[in-house]
């Protein structure tokens, strides 16, 4: 009995034994194996779009954002107030120096002017007889200088009237554009009330801003370049006229005015243009596309294609790897970043796939998943 209880007990302990070892094995030492063989496994090599960093022949440029202004401009009023009789113009049109835009009216000055001069023909004929007499001694001297006195003031008045009665005809100062007319035949015009707002626009300013740095390679007559949105894929080209005689105590700038030529009056003023100033001779500057560089807090940095033999002594000759390299990125032009230091041309850089590789990756090249250049001229 006692020996039957014993196998009994010998079996159970052998049967729990493999029943722990299988656990075991099972659920702790093949995982770990599998997860050791799977991480010891070589990582297979990503996908990614590469492009030699190469040299260009870049024009240096100042960039800003600007806006118009019209050379001339002004609000056009009159001297003196009254009723308005005739508008002699429309509103948007073109209009020529000394070309008559307002009439106001003067009936009640012209009627004091044929009141004075009826006044002047009266004492003209009286000093005219009279002075006849003085010679003969019938009359004082001190009449005929009497009517000579009241002769100089009427024609003073005369004067006075003919100058209010042309203050009364507004004129175009010069040759330029008005805008929309604020007054209508028979309205009150007091003095110095808008009538309308005359522009000069050809040429027309295009007035911004450079930092102090940019400012010491502003010079007069530097080609400029402005686009704007209302005339997309149009440039217009025009030259620096003059600075601002100071820097702005507000955001430490200087204003900087350039004259664009425009016959056609396609440009008007307020509208904003993205300028680019030519400044100093072209450069030749090694540039990659925008797309390879990325920016952080930490510095600009490209992901560059080279040997994974330089990186790994262990690895193939054919394989290629990523070597993270911080660069001084410079000016985006046209889809391009000029690379100042830390790249060399010709060195191959990654220009899509970046965010699922890192130093020391491996790395396959396939151009065709490159990203495509995305239009960013657009001026917001």
């Amino acid at each position: 009995m006692i020996r039957r209880v014993f196998y009994l007990l010998l079996v159970t302990i052998l049967l729990g034994g493999l029943a722990g070892a299988i656990a075991y094995y099972a659920f702790d030492f093949k995982p770990k194996m599998l997860a050791t063989v799977i991480l010891g496994a070589p990582r297979p090599p990503e996908t990614v779009a590469a492009e030699p960093a190469r040299m260009d022949t870049w024009q240096p440029q100042i960039s800003a954002i600007g806006t118009l202004t019209a050379s001339e401009g002004i609000d056009i009023t009159p001297q003196l107030g009254g009723l308005v009789e005739q508008i002699n113009f429309e509103s948007g049109q073109d209009v020529k120096k000394g070309q008559l835009l307002v009439k106001l009216d003067t009936s009640t000055e012209e009627a004091d002017i044929r009141s004075i001069e009826a006044e002047l023909a009266n004492n003209q004929t009286e000093l005219t007889r009279k002075e006849g007499l003085v010679g003969k001694g019938i009359v004082a001297r001190t009449e005929l200088d009497a009517l000579t006195t009241r002769k100089r003031v009427l024609q003073a008045g005369l004067d006075r009237l003919t100058a209010i009665v042309a203050q009364k005809h507004i004129y175009a100062p010069w040759d330029g554009r008005v805008g929309l007319r604020e007054i209508s035949i028979g309205s009150y015009l007091a003095a110095g009330q808008k009538i309308v707002w005359m522009q000069k626009i050809d040429p027309i300013y295009a007035d911004f801003q450079v930092t102090e740095a940019e400012f010491g390679r502003i010079r007069e007559g530097l080609k400029v370049t402005a686009t704007f949105n209302a005339y997309p894929g149009e440039s217009f080209t025009g030259e620096i006229a003059t600075t601002d005689a100071r820097v702005s105590n507000d955001s430490r700038m200087i204003t900087v005015r350039a004259s664009l030529p425009n016959a056609d009056l396609k440009l008007v003023p307020g509208m904003y243009a993205k300028v680019l100033v030519d400044s100093g001779a072209p450069e030749t500057v090694v540039t990659v596309p925008q797309t390879a560089v990325t920016y952080s807090l930490y510095g600009d940095n490209v992901f560059v294609v080279v040997p994974a033999t330089k990186l790994d002594p262990n690895a193939k000759p054919e394989e290629k790897a990523i070597e993270r390299r911080f660069v001084k990125a410079g000016p985006v032009r046209d889809g391009r970043v000029q690379i100042v230091s830390g790249l060399a041309n010709g060195e191959e850089v990654v220009t899509a796939g970046q965010n699922k590789i890192d130093q020391g990756s491996k790395v396959v090249i396939d151009n065709s998943i490159a990203l495509k250049l995305q239009d960013t001229s657009t001026i917001q």
